[in-house]
């Protein structure tokens, strides 16, 4: 690149930020990143017991990842803000929520037997 490439790259560069400045339009917003991690292992439900696995809790950005670690007869229900899914202890899924509230519970279906809950792992951020 030659000199003159170099000279003409800045002037024009520091063209456009002055007048980006001037006219006010460079506001820069501070924003802190945090993430973190729950985890829920598998636990036993006694025959036909429900337990809330995750109260309703509003992420900004999360990834739920469901092992398929537990028994088929537990059937799991999220709620995922008005939409309602279903899954079995043995099936993995992943779930990608974006400012959404989240509720899940586990249910025994078997009236005779005790069960796992499948582990479950939210990786979430906040700012």
């Amino acid at each position: 690149m030659s000199s003159k490439d170099n000279t003409s790259g800045v002037l024009g560069g520091a063209l456009a930020g002055g007048l980006i400045a001037a006219l006010g339009l460079m506001k820069v917003k501070k924003i802190t990143l945090q993430s973190g991690r729950t985890t829920s292992v598998s636990t036993p439900l006694n025959p036909g017991e429900s337990k809330t696995l995750l109260p309703q809790t509003t992420y900004k950005f999360a990834i739920i990842l469901f092992h398929g670690d537990g028994d088929p007869q537990i059937q799991l229900s999220i709620t995922v803000g008005s939409n309602n899914y279903t899954l079995n202890g043995d099936e993995q899924a992943i779930e990608l929520i974006a400012g959404e509230q989240v509720t899940i519970t586990a249910n025994n279906t078997d009236t005779a037997n005790q069960h796992n809950t499948p582990t479950i792992e939210i990786l979430y951020l906040t700012w």
